[in-house]
């Protein structure tokens, strides 16, 4: 399909076409929304060759990320929009709520804007949807796709790594029965991350409790719900881990209303280092995500990518604890 014939579906010109592709304004919402119903329809992709035809245009980056409202996002588009800014490429983001057909449709309208190259930086992704950029030959870099890695150029983050540092804290300080909150099974990130609590686990020489993982949905109310299930063990771990710092701080409202006190009582550690977790109390001690260091590899990926390098994989990044005040040893809980 060309331009001309989604021009005829949308009975608009062509020009009008050009300018909702390219996002310019001055188009009426309803006119707009029939073009881009028309697009669907005609399953158009817009020549990439064509950009190069703009004289002085500026290269477009595309960042797409799972939830604009989770604050690990933030720091990772700062540090990939600084990268772009100093280089004077302009970024256009968008986010996909978790939702893998969102990111069929980000994909899509990134092609429509003309971007020169995309990083999905989500935990949802179909390969379905990453064909859309190469069929219109728009280079694409991943955050830990790992099934993916020998296709697309992927950004690996080893969260072992993180897990084996938060255990041997644990064990030092004389934990033993550790509990663990999970995201949902529907994450690919969420699944990573309790695999690789389970890996490390073992690797430690400590036994899984089925009952001492619970599951949360990756935000704050999912951590007090799962947090309360862990409490209402009999017995209870003496510290709990949570796949993100956003269910860490509802697990660590959970053990206030339960009049649990942290740590003398239970330990809690959290995952990503969000500038929320030094403000709770008592602040807690997570495993530090490498945002910044992915942002950067990603960045340095479509780079090379633009520049005819085949570059298939990028350096594995690895998470580190930073402690603070949400552990102690195991015995302040029988003072």
């Amino acid at each position: 399909m060309d331009i001309l014939q989604v021009a005829k579906r949308a009975n608009v010109s062509t020009a009008t076409v050009s300018r909702v592709i390219n996002g310019f304004p001055g188009v009426r919402e309803k006119t707009v929304a029939r073009v881009r119903r028309a697009i669907a329809e005609t399953n158009y992709v817009p020549n990439p060759n064509a950009r190069s035809l703009r004289m002085g245009r500026t290269r477009l980056f595309g960042l797409i990320i799972s939830d604009v409202n989770n604050p690990f996002f933030p720091e990772l588009i700062d540090a990939f929009e600084a990268l772009a800014s100093a280089e004077g490429i302009e970024v256009i983001f968008t986010h996909t709520n978790y939702d893998p057909q969102r990111l069929h449709n980000c994909i899509r309208r990134m092609i429509e804007r003309s971007v020169d190259a995309i990083a999905v930086m989500t935990s949802e992704v179909e390969e379905e949807s990453l064909r859309q950029a190469v069929k219109a030959n728009v280079p694409l870099v991943l955050m830990n796709q790992r099934k993916l890695a020998a296709k697309y150029p992927n950004v690996s983050v080893e969260y072992a790594t993180g897990f084996g540092e938060a255990l041997d804290h644990l064990l030092a300080l004389g934990h033993r029965d550790i509990g663990f909150i999970a995201g949902p099974p529907l994450l690919s990130s969420a699944q990573g991350r309790k695999e690789a609590f389970k890996k490390a686990l073992k690797a430690h020489g400590l036994q899984l409790r089925p009952e001492w993982i619970a599951t949360g949905d990756m935000r704050v109310e999912g951590g007090r719900t799962a947090m309360a299930k862990l409490l209402a063990c009999d017995p209870r771990p003496t510290a709990v881990l949570a796949t993100n710092d956003l269910m860490a701080v509802g697990a660590l409202q959970a053990a206030h209303a339960a009049h649990i006190r942290v740590p003398k009582d239970i330990s809690i550690i959290g995952f990503d280092d969000l500038p929320i977790v030094s403000m709770v109390q008592p602040p807690l001690t997570t495993i530090r995500h490498p945002r910044r260091e992915v942002a950067e590899q990603a960045f340095d990926c479509l780079q090379q990518a633009l520049q005819g390098k085949k570059n298939k994989t990028s350096a594995t990044l690895h998470p580190h604890l930073v402690l603070r005040n949400s552990t102690a040893p195991v015995g302040l809980r029988r003072r």
